[in-house]
């Protein structure tokens, strides 16, 4: 049985993950010397943050797969659309030409730790409800 989506814990995680990454944004921003991010850039970050989130809580429709393999596909999913994304952009502004690179670095690094922390979360839930499983089957026999 797959478990349906929360969208209200989702939404929590976007704002909590866009949070960080603006603010950490911020701070490299100012640390090397320019105070001023762009609109652009903050549109993207929000964007960005919602797919990768997105994508994590979509990790009950690849259950079929192992853990390794699913985080893989999931990352191609995510990086695919950030991709889709900037092909879209360069349709109606001028990308930098380093931009599927630079586009690459900043959404994969705060997605492995993101992403880190999300499946230790689910292993750590699912370790606990398999120990309450057998704890009920044990008190049944």
């Amino acid at each position: 049985m797959r478990k349906k989506i929360d969208l209200s814990e989702m939404l929590i995680a976007i704002c909590v993950s866009y949070t960080i990454i603006s603010l950490v944004n911020a701070g490299l921003a100012i640390g090397h010397g320019s105070e001023s991010i762009s609109a652009a850039n903050e549109f993207n970050i929000i964007l960005w943050t919602s797919l990768g989130v997105g994508v994590l809580y979509t990790h009950h429709y690849f259950e079929r797969l192992s853990p390794l393999v699913m985080i893989i596909v999931q990352y191609g999913i995510a990086l695919g659309l950030v991709f889709a994304v900037l092909f879209i952009e360069a349709q109606f502004v001028e990308l930098h030409p380093d931009a599927y690179r630079d586009g690459f670095r900043s959404f994969t690094i705060p997605y492995i730790i993101g992403g880190s922390l999300y499946y230790i979360e689910v292993f750590r839930d699912a370790k606990m409800q398999n120990k309450l499983l057998q704890e009920i089957k044990s008190n049944k026999a």
